[in-house]
């Protein structure tokens, strides 16, 4: 087989690749030069914090893919950027590339494809909101782009086109991305809320409608039906009693069966959204409704903090809750603000004392084991993981009674700097720094640990060091998760899988 019949490319005879002889791949070795010393710089200034980094427009892309609505996304740059995030969700089809190519970018003209995209989708969709990202060669090229978008803004005044210089040149922090997006997100005009908890009991009765039909019970039908009868009619609850929360864990209301919705309506409170995701396009409209906004880690959004402020709304901050403590903070943080903690320890006292009685059961059986959790390991832009700087269950574990030690994936230069962050954190468990994900096998093996917490894709070398695994952030929230918590934990002592 020959080289050419290989697919691989063939040489000139005598060509010594070390020895250039050309004064342009000269050129290039410094550009690489360059370029590696710009992302080592930037991988630097992100490495002393336990969120991870990202490229701005995966990131970005990632979120409003997920986001269901009236709006629509264009990338402006070459068409494989489009392929640069997860594809499927609610809003993939409402996604679009100006398609540019090498000529594109040598030349400049850039803006004629954008033109000619930003009214085609403003024509044919009639969308409320068009998102227009930048890809890495507009941010080479120095594409000011935003000058096309305000042109075309002007012949469509009642589509919000929202130019944005995303690409992974932007590389910084997942939680410095959310902020972005958020921020934005919440600065679009506002609209009249549909209140989440009202939306759910609309959602379940006719769910349980569907059922009473597959299992033919006339009685469940009508009752059923009586519900959405009663519902029909969107509440208009005072807009002082009604809230927002944000930062909590995907599906946190249906996998806790509403225990939240149902403790906050029993203290006279009322959710309008749950962002980001459980929030739609227009959710993210209504945001400015509610009087106050309550978040995981306030510390991670200063821009949309600054939006809400500006807006005259309260932002306050609330423990991420899983684990008894950590979640009665989060109801009476809540109560606390809207003057309602008697009622809200009224409504929490059955659920808590059913989680207090399962935590004991636990703790008698499996107290004093030993845990490595790990941090610093994901890059999926949630919000619950990158709340607390990824520490969000430590409290949980700690309740559990576990001896518990900080793994931490992170250059071992940077030790004393996460010594320091610990401290902030009142932490005074150990820690140790590995570099790679496939290396944490090594600081696993010798029967150091009876359990570990680490991301999905270290299962491999859990099993290779014989250690059970526990995902990280799949712990339940609230009261009601504490029960599910202990009981699958309990299963891994049990199996000494890390499955």
């Amino acid at each position: 087989m020959t080289a050419a019949s290989s697919g691989r490319m063939s040489m000139a005879p005598g060509y010594n690749m070390s020895k250039p002889n050309d004064d342009r791949l000269i050129v290039f070795q410094q550009a690489r030069e360059a370029d590696e010393s710009f992302w080592q710089t930037q991988e630097r200034r992100i490495q002393g914090a336990t969120s991870q980094p990202c490229c701005t427009l995966s990131g970005i892309s990632a979120g409003l893919v997920e986001m269901a609505g009236n709006f629509a996304v264009i990338i402006h740059g070459e068409s494989e950027c489009v392929a640069c995030f997860y594809q499927f969700g609610p809003s993939a089809h409402r996604f679009f590339s100006t398609d540019l190519n090498e000529q594109h970018f040598v030349s400049g003209q850039t803006a004629e494809p954008l033109q000619q995209c930003l009214r085609a989708v403003a024509e044919d969709l009639e969308p409320e909101a068009i998102f227009v990202l930048g890809t890495c060669p507009m941010e080479v090229i120095g594409d000011r782009f935003e000058e096309v978008v305000e042109k075309v803004q002007a012949d469509f005044p009642k589509v919000a086109m929202i130019p944005m210089h995303t690409s992974g040149l932007k590389l910084g922090s997942q939680g410095e991305m959310l902020d972005w997006l958020f921020s934005t997100l919440a600065a679009l005009p506002p609209k009249k809320p549909v209140p989440t908890d009202w939306m759910n009991r609309f959602r379940e009765a006719g769910a349980q409608i569907q059922l009473s039909r597959v299992q033919s019970d006339d009685e469940q039908r009508q009752q059923a039906e009586a519900d959405i009868a009663a519902l029909l009619r969107e509440p208009d609850w005072p807009r002082e009693r009604c809230l927002n929360l944000l930062g909590l864990p995907k599906g946190a209301g249906e996998r806790s069966g509403y225990e939240c919705q149902q403790i906050l309506q029993a203290a006279g409170l009322h959710i309008i959204g749950n962002y980001p995701y459980d929030a739609s396009f227009d959710d993210w409209r209504a945001i400015s409704y509610a009087p106050n906004t309550f978040m995981l880690d306030r510390t991670l959004y200063p821009k949309l903090s600054g939006v809400l402020t500006n807006m005259d709304r309260g932002v306050f901050e609330i423990p991420l809750p899983v684990g008894i403590e950590q979640t009665e903070a989060f109801y009476l943080a809540i109560g606390k603000k809207y003057g309602v903690v008697e009622a809200v320890r009224e409504a929490i006292a059955a659920a808590k004392q059913t989680a207090q009685q399962a935590l004991e059961q636990f703790r008698q059986r499996h107290g004093g084991l030993r845990i490595a959790m790990g941090l610093r390991m994901l890059n999926n832009y949630a919000t619950d993981q990158l709340a607390q700087q990824g520490l969000g269950d430590y409290q949980a574990f700690a309740e559990m009674g576990f001896d518990i030690t900080l793994l931490v994936q992170g250059p071992p230069e940077k030790k004393e700097g996460f010594a320091k962050l610990f401290r902030a954190h009142d932490i005074s468990h150990p820690f140790e720094m590995f570099p790679e994900p496939w290396t944490i096998s090594r600081y696993l093996d010798g029967g150091r640990y009876d359990v570990c917490y680490l991301a999905d894709h270290c299962r491999a070398e859990a099993e290779k060091a014989g250690v059970p695994m526990i995902v990280s952030r799949s712990f339940e929230p609230f009261f009601a998760g504490v029960s599910d918590n202990v009981r699958v934990v309990g299963r891994k002592l049990r199996s000494g899988t890390a499955g």
